[in-house]
């Protein structure tokens, strides 16, 4: 549902910490689709679960990565 707010431009972000590769791969390219970001802890694509950070923007991401990689 929260993936859905963000794909829909209802909700910025969402970050996740314990996703199943099976709960994420499905959204990859709803957000995506929808002009938002969706990538694990590193940048790189979640496809094995674990952390899921989605963003709205581009910008709205690297801040997000930032700021959990700090």
């Amino acid at each position: 549902m929260n993936y859905a707010l963000v794909a829909s431009g209802d909700a910025d972000l969402v970050v996740e910490n314990q996703m199943q590769p099976y709960d994420v791969i499905p959204l990859i390219p709803i957000v995506e689709a929808a002009g938002g970001v969706i990538s694990n802890r590193d940048g790189d694509p979640p496809l094995d679960g674990g952390w899921v950070i989605a963003a709205a923007t581009p910008a709205l991401h690297a801040q997000a990565l930032a700021a959990l990689n700090s």
